[in-house]
């Protein structure tokens, strides 16, 4: 039996929805409306600091006026990831209980260090696993990632590209104060929402392999992910915004 198509826009609303967001909710969209699946709006804000209620009413303005409705969503209560903490807390116990994530206590100052020492040696940071084996009871909570082999990710449009596990650290799931990172409330969000495809811009192809091995420690099955536009890897400062001042008129 064929399973249902589910697809998800998840803007954060830390600014108004830019030319490179509008197009990746239409690729979503246009999917969803072809396989006569749901097109879920989710609203990514735990960056708590840039995140404001003016920004999401511009970006659903920006999506209506667009002509791009969504089947699950604002204003239902659900899809705003503060609103599903609790979710996440649940979530980031099982991990701990398994053995697949741990507690880090490396002070921020010790984590500069190394980060400049790295940059010094024109090498990329990657956290030293100083924590893995401490077994300590508090403190930002780690993935723990495999130290041999590699993951693939089977991209619908670029096909297999591989990435070594030696190229990963042991990423952080949740912070000190205890609230999510953006990459380990993706997976959760996905996984609950039932997520079917993931259709993202090129940009998010690096954060694809650390959110696969989330996936694969909570026993989870991968959705298939496919790049939406190449577009989308440009620099945020030079994405023109989609807000009503920015829109031409309608004829």
């Amino acid at each position: 039996m064929t399973v249902p198509v589910r697809v998800r826009f998840a803007p954060s609303p830390t600014g108004h929805l830019h030319v490179g967001g509008a197009r990746t909710a239409l690729f979503n969209w246009l999917y969803a409306r072809h396989h006569r699946g749901t097109f879920i709006l989710r609203i990514e804000d735990t960056d708590r600091s840039r995140s404001t209620d003016e920004n999401i009413v511009a970006i659903v303005d920006a999506l209506s006026w667009l002509g791009l409705d969504w089947d699950e969503g604002p204003p239902t209560a659900g899809y705003r990831q503060t609103e599903r903490f609790a979710i996440y807390r649940e979530h980031a116990q099982r991990m701990l209980a398994a053995g697949r994530a741990y507690y880090c206590d490396c002070p921020p100052e010790l984590l500069d260090q190394e980060r400049e020492a790295a940059q010094k040696r024109n090498e990329t940071f990657r956290y030293s696993g100083r924590c893995r084996d401490r077994g300590l009871t508090a403190g930002a909570l780690r993935l723990r990632i495999p130290t041999e082999g590699a993951t693939v990710v089977n991209d619908m449009i670029h096909g297999p590209v591989t990435f070594e596990h030696t190229q990963l650290d042991d990423w952080i799931l949740v912070r000190t104060d205890g609230t999510p990172t953006y990459n380990f409330c993706v997976v959760v969000d996905d996984v609950t929402m039932r997520i079917t495809h993931v259709i993202r811009g090129d940009d998010h192809l690096s954060n694809t392999p650390k959110q696969i091995l989330c996936y694969e420690a909570l026993d989870y099955a991968v959705p298939r992910t496919r790049a939406a536009s190449r577009s989308a890897t440009a620099p945020r400062r030079s994405r023109p915004s989609a807000t009503p001042a920015s829109r031409p008129t309608r004829s």
